[in-house]
């Protein structure tokens, strides 16, 4: 069973890059996330528990509610938190798409 990767990088104007790549199994399940870049988040093992929070669960957009929660009180340097949900929804949306392309080849 083949596994789908999506990697998005931005760099917010004036500040700093995220880069998230995302990868899951043909049936959308999400088996590794990997969230990197040169920004700062407030308290920092936020972002582990995000990546944690994703792994075993089903790639879509739905999750992003949950995520919001859990950087509600996150604060970030050098990125935004608009820029780091809309780049996290883009990633987990492509996979999405990819995995349900890849299950009907």
């Amino acid at each position: 069973m083949a596994e789908v990767t999506i990697s998005k990088v931005i760099k917010e104007k004036g500040g700093k890059y995220i880069s998230i790549e995302v990868s899951a199994t043909q049936d959308c399940i999400i088996t590794h996330v990997n969230i990197t870049g040169d920004f700062f988040a407030f308290p920092p093992e936020a972002i582990d528990e995000v990546e944690k929070y994703l792994r075993g669960r089903k790639a879509a957009k739905s999750l992003i509610d949950s995520i919001k929660r859990l950087i509600s009180t996150v604060e970030f340097a050098g990125v935004s938190r608009e820029k780091f949900l809309d780049l996290l929804v883009h990633v987990l949306e492509e996979v999405g798409r990819s995995c349900r392309a890849s299950a009907r080849d």
